[in-house]
């Protein structure tokens, strides 16, 4: 019984939080960049050469945009953990 939960508890927050992250940025943003926490956002953006946006962000989640649609991938060189495009997000929370 304890096993079918635990089961059932994975499949219905990882599956849906894999779905996600596999949703690779594309374009020129905005994106959202997961940071591990001991790293500064500001810093991993400026690296890859692009910029924070928004009014708010998540303790590991920020808002970024950029005029090369090649930051995306400098982002996660510079230290970011995933980048996904902001659109996908925003479906997902059932924004769209």
């Amino acid at each position: 019984m304890r096993l079918e939960f635990l089961v059932l508890s994975l499949s219905i927050t990882i599956a849906p939080a894999a779905a996600l992250l596999d949703a690779k940025a594309s374009g020129a943003g905005p994106w959202v960049m997961v940071v591990p926490p001991w790293r500064s956002a500001d810093l991993v953006a400026a690296q890859a050469g692009a910029r924070l946006i928004g009014p708010t962000e998540a303790p590991l989640g920020h808002m970024v945009a950029a005029t090369d649609p090649g930051a995306a991938r400098r982002l996660t060189e510079a230290g970011a953990w995933a980048v996904v495009d902001a659109a996908a997000v925003a479906q997902f929370c059932g924004v769209y």
